[in-house]
This record gives structure tokens, C-alpha cells and sequence, in this order.
């Protein structure tokens, strides 16, 4: 191997070390939504992302609504990415969220906040700024965005040797397909993709199957866009994820 490539497997290897990505709200690979975290409900996450030649590490979360008011929402939450050492391997999120219709009924939501906010130097801190507008349609919620990398330059670096620190988000989100069987409430479809020769260049979607209105599995592939960044790293270029979402209305009404 050359130095070159060696170089590049080096940065890969960093970049993808600790999983994908943090997990604040999102769609299937990215933060491209306006949903925010219900107030005061705890929901956990367990997500996998795995193929034959390689894995990502494990993602296991929490993130909490902070509060609901009619013009302003926030969320914040913690990832951490096993196996490995946790110091290493902690990431936060936050974002702000005016609600869709909340200035007037035609009005998109907006969210923007920040997630992958590490604490190691060219391990964790990507530092991932984002912002999103959401609009539901009759074809369902879609989502339209940009993302900027704040943070180590070493962890933007793309298979091309460049620094490639930006690039846009879209998503879509079926709407409800009502079910109602013992089990099984409802499933959606869903996708979504991130521009960028960089470690979060990615096209993925899926299904979702609900269980009940709290615990759901989303699964289907993603699709890296620099191949050669994650061929370095994991020997692949895809990869199937299983993702495991529960919400804990510990305070819901009765």
C-alpha cells in the first residue's frame, strides 16, 4: 500500500471509528427533519449498521424533549459508540425546532442545531451543524436542508484528499400505513440522502414498523457516497441498518 492510501485509510479509519453518526432526531441517515422529541419523554436508541466485510460501531442513545411551546421546541441528547473506550467515543446533540404552521397554516417547520459534538480531538469532534425546513404534503413530510462540519479537519477529509466540509439534505417520509393488527400498529416508508465526498455522504431508506405509537425498528440500506472513504475503512461501500427506537413517556396522562 502507498503512502497515499495508507493516509487515506488512517483518516477513514478515524472518521468512521465510532459509527455514522449522533443520533438526534432524524429520518434514516440524516437530521434532515423538523420532528423534535416530544417534552419530558426519554427515548432511547440502539442502532446498527453492518455488511459482510465490515460494521460500524454499535450507537446506543438518549434523547429528551426539553420543551414544547406553540412557537419553539428543543431536544438535546447523548451517543455513545461501542466497542471502545467511552471518553473516546461520547457525542452530544441539540437542535431548535419552530413547528411547522406555528407563524401561519401554510408556514414549514425549521430546525437547526448542532449533533456529532465530540470530545477528541480527530477521534469525535465532527461538530455537525445543520438545518432543516419540513413541510407535510399529501405525499407525505418532506424535508429540505444543508449540514456545515465545524469541527477536526482530519474527520472532513474525503477520499480526495480535500476538505469537504458541506453539502445538502433532503428527506421523505410516507405517510402512515395503518394496520392495526395485534402487534403491528402501522408501518412508513421512508429515505433520505447527504451530499458530500465525506464520511457523511449517504444515500438510505427503508421501512419503519411500529409496534405501538412508542417502539418501532426502522431497516433498509445505506448507500456511502465516497466509496473509497469507507472501502478503506470497513472493506464496503453499503451497508443494512437495523435501528431500535423506544419512547419512555414516563409522565404521559392518563
Amino acid at each position: 500500500m502507498n503512502s497515499a492510501l495508507k493516509a487515506l485509510a488512517v483518516a477513514a479509519l478515524l472518521a468512521v471509528a465510532q459509527g455514522a453518526r449522533a443520533t438526534p432526531s432524524t429520518t434514516f441517515w440524516t437530521p434532515a427533519t423538523t420532528y423534535t422529541q416530544p417534552a419530558l419523554v426519554p427515548h432511547l436508541t440502539y442502532d446498527t449498521y453492518f455488511a459482510e466485510q465490515g460494521a460500524l460501531q454499535i450507537d446506543t442513545g438518549l434523547e429528551l424533549g426539553l420543551f414544547s411551546l406553540p412557537y419553539l421546541q428543543a431536544e438535546a441528547g447523548v451517543d455513545f459508540f461501542y466497542p471502545g473506550d467511552t471518553k473516546k467515543y461520547v457525542q452530544l446533540n441539540a437542535k431548535l425546532t419552530l413547528p411547522e404552521g406555528a407563524l401561519a397554516s401554510w408556514a414549514p417547520g425549521l430546525s437547526a442545531g448542532i449533533a456529532n459534538a465530540g470530545f477528541e480531538k480527530d477521534v469525535s469532534d465532527y461538530h455537525l451543524l445543520h438545518a432543516t425546513l419540513g413541510k407535510t404534503t399529501p405525499v407525505g413530510i418532506l424535508g429540505v436542508g444543508g449540514y456545515y462540519g465545524a469541527g477536526s479537519k482530519a474527520l472532513w477529509t474525503g477520499s480526495d484528499g480535500g476538505v469537504n466540509r458541506a453539502g445538502f439534505m433532503a428527506s421523505w417520509v410516507s405517510p402512515d400505513v395503518t394496520l392495526s393488527l395485534p402487534g403491528l400498529q402501522k408501518i412508513v416508508f421512508l429515505a433520505d440522502v447527504a451530499t458530500g465526498k465525506n464520511w457523511m455522504g449517504a444515500a438510505g431508506g427503508g421501512i419503519g414498523l411500529y409496534f405501538t405509537p412508542a417502539v418501532d425498528v426502522l431497516t433498509g440500506p445505506v448507500f456511502f457516497l465516497d466509496h473509497d472513504y469507507y472501502r478503506a475503512a470497513t472493506g464496503t461501500d453499503w451497508m443494512w441498518t437495523v435501528q431500535l427506537d423506544v419512547d419512555v413517556e414516563l409522565l404521559a396522562k392518563k
